[in-house]
């Protein structure tokens, strides 16, 4: 992969990271989150908030970084999804989990979090797969774009 098409996989990855963690929990989990802001959350919007798109890039640069170096098999979206898992795995399953461990999160609320960061992930994962037009074997053995 080359340093534009890595950037390139990067950034569209993160932009898409960003829309979906605004929606899920600025929107979805909104009502949810509702009854924790001022003790378990944050009650105003501040500095601390500027660490979230960090922490988003580094999940992002992880992924994609961990992608450079597997040999997924399949298309481009059988790729996304088994990436997708993967990130999900390393990445929001302990958190989520880690979260609930400590705090007093409803367990119905921590369900919802899991599916809807691993649909998040699934998508990220896609992202990454379609954006890095990475090369592989095909079932013949020759080098194939699998980017659509």
């Amino acid at each position: 992969m080359t340093n534009k098409r890595l950037a390139a996989t990067v950034v569209a990855a993160l932009v898409v990271s960003e829309i979906l963690a605004t929606v899920v929990h600025g929107f979805v989990l909104a009502s949810d989150y509702g009854p924790f802001y001022g003790t378990l959350l944050r009650s105003a919007p501040g500095a601390p908030m500027l660490f979230l798109p960090v922490a988003h890039l580094s999940f992002v640069v992880a992924l994609v970084w961990v992608f450079s170096r597997l040999d997924l098999q399949g298309g481009v979206l059988a790729q996304g999804m088994k990436l997708g898992i993967i990130g999900w795995l390393i990445g929001q399953a302990p958190l989520w989990l880690l979260w609930y461990a400590e705090q007093p999160w409803p367990g119905t609320l921590v369900v919802k979090q899991l599916l809807l960061e691993l649909i998040s992930s699934l998508i990220i994962g896609a992202t990454v797969v379609a954006v890095s037009g990475k090369r592989q074997l095909n079932v013949s053995g020759k080098r194939q774009l699998t980017t659509t």
